[in-house]
């Protein structure tokens, strides 16, 4: 767990072998919360007396609610465990700490407004579900890749890469804006979540340039720029088509999850020493 004393140096912590898995399995449980939360609202109509309606079969929508149910337990009790090893790891220049802060400040704004999601009512609230979910499962995922990347000889991430990460989480939200709007036939926030796109791509494709020639980006860079391809097609054909094929809607939004995960490796993998082991 320490450095050697022998060689006269001050003992360094080193992380949990447990925070790698709290990290991967974190991240699971986000998606598949993400995946659930995504899934029943876009099978949500307003009906009669502007109540919510769902389109599923009832055993189906059980399950997705079951699924979510289950899936948010279980990140609770990883949000403790890596608030608790991390915090015993602690150290300058290894942002564990950092991560498990987001993930705990995610995992108690997502059950705080958790009761507020019935029915779909507010358009704020399932901006917030939607945004502190992402939220949630980068930190997840940053906190694997941190303890990841430790034989690399890691480095702070850059403001660049920072504003890349901010960016995506922006157009994320205003996705969920837009889509929370089509629900009451309100159209604006689709042309706010265009316009973030623009920003969105400027910032996030000059982190995939800044990565080339990195050895250990070069998946996470084609994963990248595969995942960005399929989801601005499917983002255009739903623009164009009217009324939206659930399916295509469904993934549209998953796809955001998987960008997610693959931008947070690049950002963390890109500020690692090239050639390290």
């Amino acid at each position: 767990m320490t450095e050697s004393l022998e060689a006269g140096t001050i003992p360094v912590p080193t992380p949990s072998r447990w925070l790698l898995p709290i990290g991967a399995f974190g991240a699971l449980l986000a998606l598949l919360i993400l995946g659930a939360s995504m899934f029943l609202r876009l099978a949500t109509v307003f009906g009669p007396g502007d109540q919510a309606m769902s389109t599923l079969a009832p055993a189906i929508e059980q399950a997705a609610r079951l699924l979510h149910r289950l899936s948010a337990s279980g990140v609770a009790v990883l949000a403790l465990g890596a608030l608790v090893l991390s915090w015993r790891c602690r150290r300058p220049g290894m942002p564990l700490l950092q991560a498990s802060a987001w993930i705990v400040a995610s995992t108690v704004v997502l059950a705080v407004i958790g009761p507020l999601t019935t029915g779909y009512r507010i358009g704020a609230v399932t901006v917030a579900n939607v945004t502190c979910g992402m939220v949630l499962l980068m930190a997840f995922w940053w906190l694997r890749e941190s303890v990841a990347v430790l034989g690399m000889a890691p480095r702070p991430v850059d403001g660049f890469s920072w504003a890349a990460l901010i960016a995506f989480v922006v157009h994320v939200g205003t996705g969920a804006a837009a889509s929370a709007g089509e629900m009451r036939g309100i159209r604006w926030p689709g042309f706010l979540h265009l316009g973030s796109l623009v920003l969105c791509i400027v910032l996030v494709g000059s982190t995939w340039l800044a990565a080339r020639g990195h050895p250990a980006t070069a998946r996470w860079r084609a994963a990248l720029a595969g995942l960005m391809g399929a989801q601005l097609l499917a983002g255009y054909v739903l623009m164009w088509q009217e009324p939206h094929a659930f399916w295509l809607s469904f993934l549209h939004a998953m796809l955001s999850p998987l960008l997610a995960i693959t931008l947070v490796s690049l950002v963390v993998r890109g500020a690692t020493r090239p050639g390290a082991a």
